[in-house]
């Protein structure tokens, strides 16, 4: 056998450098060190480029980390495993941690420069909308901001004497108006109330519905004032109210009631 195999060295020399001789191995080998197998394990080996031990430690090379704080109000629906989740899959960051120690709560994002970047832009914002109301549901929605092509709002009254609307806003029709004046999409009478009092905009590229406060008297999300001209985003569930007049007469200072809807809110 090992004579036939070494005469088909020069038919399929490519086997022969990969192949130990078996008549050696059994030490019955009749050609010795004219053998065209190879008799030695190390033989194998000759030529091949030198191996090295699998080095880890440049895994980390490129790679920033940053720390920002979290808002104490916000910590329990911000640090959560599924925000965690969805940042991580939303912008690519190695890694993601909370840390809520009770006097400094933060959370440290580890990953290239403009994953960082990313995470941080998404974190400030979500954080900033969440002034004025918080909710696990907010937060995810603003974290994620995924593209929308539509929105169907409903506003629910929390009084009778407003009526319930339904208004499907679009990247062609994205704005909505409320105010005393019969022009306005969404008509809410009030002694308090502008004739412009607020606009509803939705903006399709970051998937979100933003409510702006125009008005004299303001208009309060959760119970928190917005402020004068600035957007703020919306999300299913939130209050919406408006100011009204005491009851003790002229000249008193506005009261909030419920006074208001609650917002219906679906993207498409």
């Amino acid at each position: 056998m090992c004579q036939d195999q070494g005469r088909r060295r020069g038919v399929f020399p490519f086997l022969l450098a990969f192949r130990l001789c078996s008549h050696f191995l059994k030490n019955d080998c009749l050609w010795g060190d004219q053998c065209r197998f190879s008799h030695d394990a190390s033989e194998l080996r000759a030529g091949a480029p030198p191996t090295e031990e699998m080095n880890f430690a440049n895994l980390e090379d490129g790679q920033v980390s940053r720390t920002l704080p979290v808002p104490k109000v916000q910590v329990k629906h911000f640090m959560t495993l599924k925000t965690r989740q969805v940042l991580l899959e939303s912008t690519g960051l190695s890694d993601l941690s909370w840390d809520d120690d009770a006097d400094a709560p933060r959370c440290t994002l580890l990953g290239a420069a403009q994953q960082v970047d990313e995470a941080e832009r998404r974190l400030r914002r979500a954080m900033t909308h969440c002034q004025w109301g918080v909710s696990e549901a907010k937060v995810l929605s603003l974290l994620a901001q995924k593209p929308c092509a539509s929105a169907k709002l409903l506003l629910s009254p929390t009084v009778p004497s407003l009526a319930q609307g339904v208004w499907h806003l679009s990247a062609a029709k994205g704005r909505v108006t409320l105010g005393s004046a019969k022009s306005n999409d969404v008509l809410v009478p009030g002694a308090l109330m502008s004739r412009q009092h607020a606009l509803f905009e939705l903006e399709t590229e970051r998937g979100a519905l933003y409510i702006l406060d125009v008005s004299t008297n303001g208009t309060f999300l959760n119970g928190h004032r917005l402020p004068k001209n600035g957007k703020v985003a919306l999300c299913h569930g939130d209050e919406l109210v408006f100011p009204e007049p005491s009851a003790s007469g002229a000249g008193a200072k506005p009261v909030l009631g419920e006074f208001g809807f609650m917002v219906n809110l679906e993207f498409g």
